[in-house]
């Protein structure tokens, strides 16, 4: 008889396929409705034309320097910078378009609309790399924002992009050999997202069986409620987190990840512990 859920019921990870356009690429990273996350990627010398969104989002600029272009009500036009490691909010039908003359890569997180990211061009692909040429030389206002609430941990670092009453953004950095605490939620859903290193997901699942998922980069992983969970860095990694709303009441502690370590029920370890028996 088995109990909870098995290794292959939680164990899918996504592998987001993204969408080349002329400036770059853009990729959706999870499958979970509740809300949306979205890699862009911006060639050297790529500008997106001038477009909106029907909703809105949150840009968080990873890698690169970033001009941004936005049109206020008037129709008048404006143009700031942003560096890795901050971040800009995108109000709904905000008309704006990315540029970066060294390339970036920038995460948008927001409520899902589609399956897609519903954006509606204000201008031509010609005249957004026009633009882009006549800025190059200039000095922008920066108009980028950090990061809030950045905790230093003994496994890595932790730092939110996102905090309000629907959705939820973090950076996590976990370095080689770091690893969380086992916990779970009752109602918060996250996905994680790999954007370098290597990281072993942990699992308590079935019959309080230990498993894993090991990722590397480029892949996302979605974590249901109730899903017994931590993170072991198999390199320094960093992982971009989307989730529902965040609340310190709603993670409960199962193993300490100062004091326990995560094996395998089918290791070699856990095999010869077995047999001593």
């Amino acid at each position: 008889m088995a109990y909870g859920l098995t290794i292959d019921q939680v164990r899918k990870t996504n592998r987001p396929t993204p969408q080349r356009t002329q400036w770059g690429s853009i990729a959706s990273l999870t499958d979970m409705v509740e809300y949306a996350m979205y890699r862009v990627d911006i060639v050297a010398g790529g500008a997106q034309p001038l477009h909106f969104h029907p909703g809105r989002y949150q840009a968080f600029v990873e890698t690169g320097e970033v001009i941004v272009r936005t049109l206020d009500s008037s129709g008048r036009e404006s143009a700031g910078s942003i560096s890795a490691g901050e971040t800009l909010a995108l109000p709904k039908f905000l008309i704006h378009g990315f540029a970066s003359p060294q390339g970036t890569t920038i995460y948008l997180f927001g409520p899902r609309t589609s399956e897609t990211l519903d954006a509606i061009n204000a201008e031509t692909a010609e005249a957004a790399a026009a633009a882009l040429d006549a800025l190059n030389h200039k000095v922008l206002p920066h108009v980028g924002q950090p990061t809030t609430d950045v905790r230093e941990k003994y496994w890595g670092r932790i730092e939110s992009i996102v905090s309000d009453n629907e959705i939820a953004a973090k950076r996590i950095f976990v370095q080689q050999g770091g690893q969380g605490s086992l916990e779970y939620h009752v109602e918060k859903r996250e996905t994680y997202y790999i954007h370098s290193g290597k990281v072993k997901v942990g699992l308590r699942i079935g019959r309080a069986e230990n498993r894993s998922i090991v990722m590397p980069p480029g892949e996302s992983y979605d974590v249901r409620p109730g899903v017994m969970h931590l993170r072991i860095g198999l390199e320094d990694t960093v992982i971009i987190e989307v989730s529902t709303r965040d609340s310190d009441s709603d993670s409960y502690l199962v193993e300490d990840g100062q004091t326990y370590r995560h094996v395998d029920i089918d290791s070699p370890q856990t095999k010869k512990q077995e047999q001593l028996a």
